[in-house]
């Protein structure tokens, strides 16, 4: 018998694209999100109205935790907002799963590196330089401490949105077909990935038991903004002349990881 799915971030850009695969397998699956009556801002919240509702579906649960507070400059501006989102309601699920014997997925970030030390394998020991990457290891710590549970890392996400506005390709595309100029980082690298591709292997990770740990989810290769720009601008048959080159040590705040680049094992 199959688990009982559940999903948080369903709505957001990873998410469209899990739920479009797990209905592509034919999987019933269950949202979990403000509109369920679970807000990530208010974490204490999370547990009671958990157990309430699942308590009864001992060792049949799986959790996709996808929701997140992600917005690098937002999360330096909101702290506390982001500790609660990424930490403590990732913690509030994850004690409920453990204790009803279910399985939690959850999704971190390259951006736990500090970037000095590319590229980095799954058994690389996080060390952020944000608030966002700090409170996403943190994160991590609670799903881990789950021997059936999954932390997978995602890279830099490209590739269409559902409304145009999400994915890290987006953005360059909209400014282009205006004839605007984009500025992209040349001295951050990544490992893109395309969303949908990201979507079916972490569904297929998920629905593996015997999948635990930490397991990362590079693209095929590491690429900074700037590069990605023009593949996707080429692509799309735009003009690539208006990406403009600019430096991560020119953003303020805190500094950006120079190399995030993942592998796999």
């Amino acid at each position: 018998m199959p688990p009982k799915i559940l999903v948080t971030g369903g709505t957001g850009y990873l998410g469209h694209e899990v739920i479009k695969v797990l209905q592509g397998r034919r999987l019933e699956y269950e949202l979990l999100g403000r509109a369920q009556g679970f807000d990530l801002f208010w974490p204490f919240q999370i547990e009671e109205r958990f157990l309430k509702r699942f308590g009864e579906s001992k060792g049949d649960l799986l959790l996709l935790h996808l929701a997140a507070m992600s917005r690098y400059g937002r999360c330096q501006e909101r702290p506390e907002d982001a500790s609660r989102v990424n930490v403590e309601s990732t913690g509030a699920f994850a004690h409920c799963i453990r204790s009803l014997g279910g399985r939690m997925v959850f999704t971190s970030t390259d951006l736990v590196f500090d970037g000095e030390h590319a590229p980095y394998g799954e058994k690389a020991i996080p060390k952020p330089l944000s608030v966002y990457g700090e409170t996403k290891a943190e994160g991590e710590e609670f799903v881990l401490e789950d021997s059936k549970g999954l932390v997978v890392r995602i890279p830099l996400l490209y590739g269409p949105s559902f409304d145009g506005q999400h994915g890290a390709s987006d953005h360059v595309l909209e400014e282009l077909r205006g004839g605007r100029k984009v500025h992209l980082f040349s001295d951050e690298i990544r490992t893109p990935l395309l969303v949908k591709e990201a979507a079916e292997a972490l569904v297929a990770l998920a629905l593996d038991p015997g999948v635990v740990g930490v397991r990362h989810l590079p693209g095929p290769e590491s690429l900074s903004r700037f590069e990605l720009g023009h593949r996707v601008a080429k692509e799309a048959g735009l003009d690539g002349s208006l990406i403009v080159e600019t430096s991560r040590l020119e953003m303020p705040g805190p500094p950006r990881p120079r190399d995030c680049s993942l592998v796999r094992g």
